[in-house]
This record gives structure tokens, C-alpha cells and sequence, in this order.
């Protein structure tokens, strides 16, 4: 499966860990745009004033461009312009249609009601539920990538349960949680 990562998606620390982990370990294909890091580092560092916009750049998005060279899409304006969701998300959209992908992987589903998305079989899904496909094919994959975070996690160290416990702060993922075995 082929998705499109929204900012959104990528903000919080632990659900971006969880989705880039499994990513790597081929539950599934990401694809972003610039336009999309370039959100996400926006808004991180809006809402986290501690957070210094050079070192999140430098460190969490170059990480990010390092291990997933290819999800990177390039998407024109006039690509953008011709959809039809909300405006704000209409980059999004644009790189799921220039990527051919199965689904955008977001929180704010609505944003994408589009006849132009509808037309191409690109699903509107949310974290919870693309974690939930993962733990239909593979849950093993699933309580691996929890392991490898934990095993990253050590300022403050985390186990896989506690990871879960974060990660079900985030209202999507209340379906997925119940299912995942650390």
C-alpha cells in the first residue's frame, strides 16, 4: 500500500515514530512533498516555542529525507489547482494523485471530500485505521516497530507499553490501541 503522509499525521512525536517505523519496516510506502515537511516544521515550531526551527530541520526532518529518499514527490502549482478539497489541502491531495497512492493518511478527513479524489480510488483514512490494516496483515509488525521504539526512546526511556499509552492520546488511534499487543 502506497500513502500520503499529511502533516497533521507527522506532527506528534509519537505517531510520526510509529507510521516512519513501520514504514521502514514495509508495512507500507510513505510519500510527502517539501510543501508537507515544510508544514509540519511550521507548526512544530509555532506550538513549541522551546523547539529551535534550524535544529528540528537539521535534525528530525533531515533524518526523515535520509531513511525515505523516495518519498519524496515534487508536485506543480498547476497540479494543485485543479483539485477539489479544501484549499489548504489541496498539496496534499496533489502529491497522492501524482503518486498514484492508495490512500492520504490523516486527521482531518473532511478536508478531503473531492469528487477528483473520489474519481481515483485515493481513500481518506486515518492513522488509527492504516495501523489497523497493518494489524490485519501483519501484527507482528505492529509490537516490532513498539520494540525498536523503545529501544530508540531513551531521554526518557519509554517501554513499548508506555509508547502505547501515548500513542492513545491521539483520538484515532482508539480503535488500533485496543488490538496492539506491546
Amino acid at each position: 500500500m502506497l500513502v500520503v503522509l499529511d502533516a497533521c499525521v507527522l506532527y506528534p512525536p509519537s505517531l510520526r515514530d510509529l507510521l516512519l517505523t513501520l514504514a521502514a519496516l514495509d508495512a507500507f510506502d510513505i510519500r510527502w512533498s517539501e510543501t508537507i515537511l515544510e508544514e509540519l516544521r511550521r507548526n512544530v515550531v509555532a506550538d513549541n516555542p522551546q523547539v529551535d526551527a534550524a535544529r528540528f530541520s537539521e535534525h528530525t526532518l533531515a533524518e526523515m529525507r535520509k531513511h525515505f529518499p523516495e518519498a519524496m514527490v515534487t508536485v506543480s502549482q498547476a497540479e494543485i489547482g485543479t483539485l477539489d478539497n479544501h484549499p489548504k489541502d489541496r498539496h496534499v491531495a496533489a502529491v497522492a494523485m501524482a503518486a498514484s497512492a492508495d490512500a492520504i493518511v490523516t486527521i482531518n478527513v473532511k478536508d478531503f471530500r473531492s469528487r477528483l479524489l473520489d474519481s481515483s480510488a485515493i481513500t481518506i483514512i486515518t492513522p488509527g485505521q492504516l495501523v489497523e490494516e497493518v494489524l490485519d496483515q501483519a501484527p507482528e509488525l505492529v509490537s516490532h516497530a513498539l520494540r525498536r521504539m523503545s529501544a530508540r526512546w531513551t531521554n526518557p526511556p519509554r517501554s513499548s507499553s508506555k509508547i502505547v499509552e501515548l500513542l492513545a492520546r491521539h483520538p484515532t488511534m482508539a480503535t488500533a490501541i485496543g488490538r496492539i499487543r506491546p
